[in-house]
Order: structure tokens, then C-alpha cells, then sequence
């Protein structure tokens, strides 16, 4: 079969402003040499086509496709997760710079343990004393850092949920097609 030309339902009521349905309804009007169907797909041909227009006649352009209505609350949704997700990037940045101390604090304590382990030469009580008082601070210092990292990491995983809510949270409030013929009551 020659390939022919045509254009498909949808693309036809898109160019045209109209629903689907009034091409729908004026195509099974139409004679069979003014459509054909390939792949089940149906393809109306020129004649087709300006017969249908010249059916539409005013209608066509007059129906607008819907577009997203736009709300205070759907506004005031989009402003807090656009806020959260700069939150969440932070500690982002944040974990991957407590993720480097952590390697550094975990060197610190390897070299630790093989300073002890090597038995350096004796030194004197004063000297010990304060060597000892060093390694208490930098134990203090690696207990704070990983306390600030508990916190960050508690910090980021409570941003994810509330994160989660308010897209529930969106999902929920946006209407359906079919929910805006209900009446309000």
C-alpha cells in the first residue's frame, strides 16, 4: 500500500482548538475514502479533514484546552518544597564535609594506635602528662564532631519526611478533572 497522508484524530482537534470528541463524532460521518486506519490508528486524509472543518464551521478556536488553575495554597506548596529542596542540598554539603572530618578522625586514631602500639621511648611524667591531656582533647573534639554528625544526619532525615509530607501533602489537594462539575455544598 502507497503511504498516504493524514493527520490523526488528536493531532486534528489540537490544531483545530476543539475536544477530541467533536473530531470523533464528525469522523464517523465521514465516507470511507476520507479516512483509513493504520497500526490502529485512524489517519483522516485532506478531503476529510476540510470537511470536517466546514462542519465545525464557529467552533473551531472558541474551546481552549484546560490549564492548570492556579491557587494560593498549590503557590504557597511549590514556595515550601523549592525551600526544602535548599535545605536538603545544605545537608547535603554539610554530610559530605562531616564524611571528610570522619576520614580524617579516622586517620588521626589509625596513627594513634600505631604511635601506642610502636612503644615510643619512655618520656617523662611531664611530657606524658601532657601528651595524654593532646590525645583527651582530640578524642573530645572527634566525640563533638560525630555528635554533630548524629545531628545533621537526624536533622536531614526529619527534612526528608517533612519533604514527603508536603508532596502527599500537594498530591492530595490538586482536583481532578471530574471533581470540578461537583457542586459545593
Amino acid at each position: 500500500m502507497a503511504e498516504q497522508t493524514g493527520k490523526t484524530l488528536t493531532q486534528l482537534a489540537n490544531e483545530l482548538g476543539v475536544s477530541r470528541d467533536k473530531i470523533i463524532y464528525r469522523y464517523k460521518k465521514l465516507p470511507e475514502d476520507h479516512y483509513y486506519k493504520e497500526n490502529n490508528t485512524i489517519y483522516i486524509k485532506e478531503n476529510g479533514v476540510q470537511r470536517i472543518i466546514d462542519e465545525l464551521g464557529e467552533d473551531i478556536n472558541e474551546e481552549t484546552p484546560q490549564q492548570e488553575v492556579s491557587s494560593p495554597i498549590n503557590d504557597y506548596l511549590i514556595e515550601q518544597l523549592a525551600k526544602k529542596d535548599e535545605q536538603i542540598e545544605q545537608l547535603q554539603k554539610l554530610i559530605d564535609q562531616q564524611q571528610q572530618l570522619n576520614a580524617e578522625d579516622k586517620k588521626l586514631i589509625k596513627e594513634l594506635h600505631q604511635y601506642f602500639a610502636l612503644e615510643a621511648p619512655k618520656e617523662s611524667n611531664e611530657e606524658e602528662d601532657k601528651r595524654s591531656a593532646e590525645l583527651e582533647a582530640q578524642v573530645a573534639k572527634l566525640e563533638e564532631q560525630m555528635k554533630k554528625a548524629e545531628a545533621l544526619s537526624t536533622e536531614k532525615e526529619q527534612l526528608e519526611k517533612e519533604l514527603a509530607d508536603l508532596k502527599a501533602d500537594l498530591e492530595a489537594k490538586q482536583k481532578k478533572w471530574y471533581q470540578f462539575w461537583k457542586k459545593k455544598n
